[in-house]
């Protein structure tokens, strides 16, 4: 099966009017394997901008680690704590080949209390 572009673009449209929808920014929370949450960042309004069929984060987005660790998954919510999307890959891209091995790219996913965290870049695809 596959969607129309116009289809897929009105479904990626509706994702993001759930993450920027909840009365206030949405969130990307960083976890680890047993998805405890490390950090957590605020995103932008609007949050992502339309690309072809895909979302793009719009800026990158910098926030505190609250908690030690190494960063693998992210969940994106809403403003009011409802998670959109879930199990985000999340990574370092090591590659300079302007293709990301990550749906979530770090500046550094090795995560130190207190220490700044930069999502450099952050990609939903339609699936």
């Amino acid at each position: 099966m596959e969607y129309s572009l116009p289809v897929k673009r009105l479904r990626m449209t509706m994702v993001l009017n759930s993450i920027d929808g909840g009365g206030s920014p949405g969130v990307i929370e960083l976890r680890n394997d047993e998805r405890v949450i490390l950090a957590t960042l605020v995103l932008t309004m609007p949050s992502f901008y339309l690309v072809g069929d895909d979302l793009v984060l719009c800026a990158p987005t910098t926030g505190f680690v609250a908690i030690e660790g190494f960063a693998t998954l992210a969940t994106v919510s809403d403003g009011a704590g409802n998670i959109i999307i879930d199990n985000m890959t999340v990574g370092v891209d090591m590659t300079p080949d302007q293709i990301h091995d990550y749906e979530i790219v770090l500046d550094d996913n090795s995560l130190l209390i207190g220490k700044q965290v930069t999502i450099v870049t952050a990609t939903i695809e339609h699936g």
